[in-house]
């Protein structure tokens, strides 16, 4: 969230065919034993993809800065999870899939929302080609482990870089048993290798420094 993205092993019990003389196998949990088990830790909680958004505030640089737009890139395909027994989640964001100033995304960051479907896809296609190189590196990779009540070290793969920050951050754990977890930080491009994209001979520049929000949501396994 080489793979940092690898698999949560929950406990499972297995039960081979006995002889007649054996004691019986033990079969599944009832639902309540499972639901027991959930509420306990045991169990991975799932992430909620459409419960769930992280944006990018990218910020304008250089001399020309004022020629320039801001802009807010946004995932709604984060997945993974998250084992709250160990304090420990595993997650990936498709960077391909990522938005381009979302109207709704930009008014709330204060942005003026109108931006021209030409500016969109030239932002999209310099993000994607020329900085993070989709086609090459489609996901970054999260590994993250809970420090404290409000606090998380986040482990990032982008672009073959890793890098690890520790991060503030708001715990919820509700009452369907699903877990909230939200905040704001701040990344910096340079920090995975990638050169923020500058025009004009770097009169017109990215900034290094990205904000990022996250709200992310991941709710309870089905159960059979």
């Amino acid at each position: 969230m080489r793979p940092i993205v690898s698999i949560f092993l929950g406990a499972g019990l297995l039960a081979a065919c006995t002889p007649a003389s054996m004691p019986p196998k033990a079969s599944a949990p009832p639902p309540a034993a499972l639901t027991a088990l959930q509420e306990a830790g045991s169990l991975p909680l799932q992430v909620n993809a459409a419960r769930s958004l992280v944006t990018f505030r990218v910020h304008r640089a250089g001399p020309l800065a004022r020629l320039g737009h801001e802009h807010v890139l946004a995932s709604h395909a984060l997945a993974g999870e998250v084992l709250p027994a160990t304090g420990m989640a595993r997650l990936t964001l498709p960077l391909a899939t990522l938005t381009v100033d979302e109207p709704a995304l930009r008014e709330a960051a204060g942005l003026d929302p109108d931006v021209t479907a030409e500016a969109i896809a030239g932002t999209r296609r310099n993000l994607q080609e020329r900085v993070l190189e989709t086609a090459r590196y489609p996901l970054a990779r999260i590994l993250i482990r809970r420090l404290s009540a409000d606090q998380l070290e986040v482990r990032m793969e982008v672009h073959g870089v890793v890098h690890t920050q520790a991060v503030p951050v708001q715990l919820e754990t509700r009452s369907d048993g699903s877990i909230l977890a939200r905040g704001d930080f701040v990344v910096h491009q340079r920090d995975f290798g990638l050169t923020p994209l500058a025009v004009l001979g770097g009169a017109l520049q990215v900034a290094d420094a990205v904000e990022v929000h996250f709200q992310v949501v991941a709710d309870p396994v089905a159960k059979p």
